[in-house]
């Protein structure tokens, strides 16, 4: 198959979706599939500060001029305006166009799907309407149109893909997709990358002491992470474990709050900001650490957790959706009600109990190899071949190899 990816965001931005794209991207390419990605242009960053990607993501990556963000440091708004992005389709060869946003890219890749005959696939990544709180004030308002907005864009789509189950009955329930096939796709891992690591590294790196214990966090740092309550959390655990430290790996615009709440008397010292860390790093982080925690209400699949899981941690996390769905309480970890106090007894009773951690650890692997990366590509796979059976979306277009492919104005690669 010849597929065009169409995202808001990708490398050198961080983001799950990101991963997401990448993983699914590699492992369709070793499969013998086309990928090409269509995504924002990015300014003024000589590196990328996305984890780089141990396998070829796509075939190409197309950028269309964008707008950086001034109150977001390293995020750009893509500017989806080219006459011929219709024409360079064609001379892809393009069978099927797979949409990661509702949004700009997300609108474009609708348009083009419709004026090409092609199916549309559009994976639901995010709960949009739990990000209204960047629009102070709004959030009344705003998070009822957000509903009907994304509810309007996957009916016009031919394909749903939700990460998780739960997400899956949620999309069919809260936008009315009683006749829309909605498929439970999670982004698997390759599992294979995350087995081994050095469980010093961390520990030195962050100059903690022989004997401590670890926590780990990796994702973004914004407000619907529910990272502060990490921070209220160990300051209850530390009452009675003290030598217990909270390592944060990753950024976003909740840091700056996050770090002056973190000078609190109680945590002073015990957590760690380390920032955006490269693949390889995040793999060494999880071997240094004794577990997982997660407190985010708003995940669709929480990938960092399944991760953390390929690598032997157990969890602790908010009992929530996307996290139940990777997590079977008392298996593979400990769910917890939203009450900072219940989650750092969860944390001190696995901590306290070498048995039960070592338990809680094989049986994360366990979990995580189902979820391997190639598994949930042949999945995809499967989805697409569906919306390609002949007949259900007209005569498709542009089926011819194509030889040399000159960029329009707006994109390049």
């Amino acid at each position: 198959m010849k597929i065009a990816v169409f995202t808001d965001s990708y490398q050198p931005y961080v983001s799950g979706v990101v991963r997401s794209i990448d993983t699914f991207g590699a492992e369709l390419l070793e499969m013998g599939h086309e990928v090409y990605i269509f995504g924002p242009r990015y300014y003024h960053q000589k590196s990328p500060a996305s984890p780089a990607p141990s396998r070829q993501p796509a075939l190409k990556v197309f950028r269309f001029w964008s707008v950086p963000v001034p109150t977001y440091r390293g995020f750009t708004v893509p500017v989806p305006i080219s006459m011929h992005a219709e024409t360079l389709l064609a001379k892809l060869g393009i069978e099927i166009i797979h949409a990661h946003t509702p949004f700009v890219m997300g609108v474009l890749a609708l348009a083009l799907a419709r004026r090409r005959r092609l199916p549309l696939a559009f994976t639901h990544h995010t709960m949009y309407h739990e990000y209204v709180h960047y629009a102070p004030g709004l959030r009344p308002l705003l998070r009822p149109l957000m509903i009907r907005y994304v509810a309007g864009y996957c009916k016009r789509a031919d394909l749903i893909i939700a990460p998780t189950a739960q997400i899956r009955e949620f999309i069919r329930e809260t936008y009315g997709l009683r006749d829309k096939p909605v498929k439970a796709i999670p982004t698997g891992i390759p599992v294979e990358e995350y087995r081994t690591g050095n469980k010093n590294w961390l520990r030195q790196r962050l100059g903690i002491p022989e004997g401590d214990r670890i926590l780990v966090f990796v994702g973004r740092l914004g407000q619907e992470k529910n990272v502060a309550f990490l921070l209220d959390a160990l300051g209850y655990i530390r009452r009675e474990m003290p030598a217990v430290h909270l390592v944060l790996v990753g950024d976003g615009p909740d840091r700056t709050r996050l770090e002056r709440l973190a000078r609190r008397e109680d945590v002073v010292g015990h957590v760690h900001f380390t920032g955006t860390f490269q693949r390889d790093e995040v793999i060494q982080a999880y071997h240094g650490a004794d577990l997982f925690v997660i407190a985010s209400l708003t995940e669709t699949q929480g990938l960092a957790t399944l991760e953390a899981m390929a690598a032997g941690l157990p969890v602790v996390g908010v009992d929530a959706p996307g996290t139940r769905d990777m997590v079977h309480h008392a298996v593979e970890g400990l769910l917890t009600p939203n009450d900072p106090a219940a989650f750092a007894g969860a944390v001190v009773s696995i901590l306290k109990e070498p048995d039960r951690l070592k338990r809680y650890s094989s049986r994360a692997v366990a979990r995580a190899e189902t979820l391997s990366s190639r598994r949930m590509a042949r999945e995809l796979v499967g989805a697409f071949q569906e919306l390609l059976t002949p007949g259900l979306h007209g005569t498709k277009a542009g089926r011819d190899r194509p030889v040399a492919v000159e960029l329009p104005k707006g994109i390049s690669q």
